[in-house]
């Protein structure tokens, strides 16, 4: 089981690698050629079409849970039935979620062309584009879902490298001026299509025990069920959006889609540390289903605490990173197309945002997988809410970072009371957990920044090299601090054995 789970995992991390070193060479490139405005543009259409993703009404986590729990207990008709439940209900979400688009790209394409409709028929085949990838994206959330509650990660993240890196060839090779906005999301949509179709002819192996789909499975009852498990799902999904969607609307609203690339660039940086974490825990929740249909809550709670040790070991240093060395590659990277005083700012205000929930990064993991994620349903819509105000106010008071700054202050709530639920179901003390996940990582973190901010203050980040170097050595430096002070001698133990090779 660690070896598949380290398997699953490395995958992530590599289509995670791929996607950050793709968005380091595109990302300049991309504001370039579309120009601040249409690169604004599409961020504020496609935190739209995030948005609307909600009305998915949680079905992806819903999905693999369902597939993970039913596998284990070796019930095929209940994993078609899912299945078929699941692809029916999406196809639909899909086609109204098209419609839309399609209508507004016929009857007021003109209202995002900054030219008074000039270039009308650009931004009608935009939404156009759109359109029609959300006909695909949704059903193939279904059979990537299953996937992933099979714990195959391994396939689908090989397929989405290549996706990523073919994009990217072509969008550099044939991107212009003129056709930039149009080739990048045609080029998305045509993706998606292929992506459907290979996942669904993988999960048609035997070894994947013949999933298809047939309507004679469809059940209202299983739906029913399903959407049951998945609205708690849902609340948090949807709260979870507006926390992260907003700021890019909030922004583009009152400031102007050209002033979006400030806050995106930083926010884009800051959110790898987000996607790292997501990425490393993915596979967990499936694990967590199968571990808690078999009843062996001890091993859940082992692999909890550990996993929770070395992940936030990871976090906090990385956001620490970000913060003294992120303004300085930002400045380089961009060109000094920002105000750096601005950038950050906005880095640090971010780099809080995003740390302090992720130092319990499985919560939402190990709720889902044992049905007790409605904590997240009850306290995540409120506190989505207080941020769009607080951000919609600061905006108007503070420019961009005011939605920065409003992102900030509802996380010191909300991240104790979801501790505080993990704990009671692990059943451990938030004290006991402190000491083991967090606290360890201190005094090496301590080090580690300190040497960072001496040479930020004394010498400068002058070019890549200073700053790859710098990475290097305060990296090294904080992992054998961190190998020597922090782990103990059960922990390096599980890690060496996942070694390959090792006797």
């Amino acid at each position: 089981m660690l070896r598949r789970l380290l398997v699953n995992t490395s995958s992530n991390m590599a289509q995670l690698i791929v996607s950050m070193v793709v968005t380091f060479i595109m990302a300049p490139i991309y504001l370039k050629l579309m120009g601040h405005h249409d690169y604004g543009l599409r961020e504020m259409v496609l935190a739209l079409v995030g948005y609307m993703g909600m009305l998915d009404l949680g079905m992806r986590p819903t999905i693999s849970r369902f597939a993970s729990m039913h596998n284990a207990r070796g019930e095929r008709v209940s994993l078609l039935t899912v299945y078929s439940c699941s692809l029916v209900f999406m196809f639909f979400v899909g086609l109204v979620l098209s419609v839309f688009f399609v209508i507004w790209a016929f009857a007021f394409p003109e209202v995002l062309d900054p030219q008074d409709g000039e270039q009308a028929t650009k931004y009608m085949l935009f939404l156009l584009l759109i359109g029609a990838q959300l006909i695909f994206v949704f059903p193939k959330l279904v059979t990537e879902s299953y996937l992933e509650g099979l714990q195959r990660y391994y396939f689908k993240n090989m397929v989405n490298i290549i996706s990523t890196i073919s994009i990217a060839v072509i969008a550099y090779f044939h991107m212009t001026p003129e056709n930039g906005l149009v080739l990048l999301v045609g080029l998305v949509a045509i993706s998606q299509a292929i992506k459907l179709v290979i996942f669904g002819i993988v999960l048609l192996k035997p070894a994947l025990g013949t999933i298809y789909p047939n309507l004679r499975y469809f059940s209202v009852e299983k739906l029913r069920e399903m959407l049951s498990f998945g609205l708690k799902s849902f609340i948090q999904g949807a709260a979870g959006k507006v926390e992260k969607m907003s700021d890019r609307l909030v922004i583009g609203t009152i400031l102007g889609p050209a002033m979006i690339p400030v806050y995106t660039i930083p926010a884009t940086l800051v959110g790898y540390i987000s996607s790292i974490t997501m990425t490393l825990s993915h596979t967990f929740m499936p694990l967590f289903s199968d571990l808690s249909a078999r009843g062996q809550q001890h091993r859940i709670k082992a692999i909890y605490l550990l996993a929770s040790k070395l992940l936030v070991g990871l976090i906090i240093p990385m956001g620490v990173g970000i913060c003294l060395i992120g303004g300085p590659f930002i400045g380089i990277w961009m060109e000094g197309q920002f105000d750096p005083v601005i950038v950050d700012a906005i880095l640090v205000l971010l780099v809080t945002y995003t740390v302090v929930p992720m130092l319990n990064p499985f919560a939402s993991r190990y709720l889902t997988a044992i049905n007790q994620h409605v904590i997240f349903a009850k306290v995540a819509p409120p506190a989505a809410l207080v941020n769009l105000g607080l951000s919609i106010w600061l905006v108007l008071e503070y420019g961009v970072v005011g939605a920065a700054l409003g992102s900030v202050l509802p996380v010191f709530v909300v991240m104790p009371l979801y501790l505080y639920v993990v704990c009671h179901n692990l059943e451990v003390s938030m004290l006991h957990y402190f000491r083991a996940t967090i606290l360890p990582a201190v005094i090496p973190v301590a080090l580690m920044g300190g040497g960072l901010f001496w040479f930020r203050t004394t010498h400068g980040f002058e070019g890549y090299l200073d700053i790859v170097l710098s990475v290097l050595v305060s990296a090294l430096v904080y992992s054998l601090v961190y190998w020597v002070f922090a782990m103990g001698r059960e922990d390096r133990e599980v890690l060496l054995r996942l070694l390959p090779g090792r006797r």
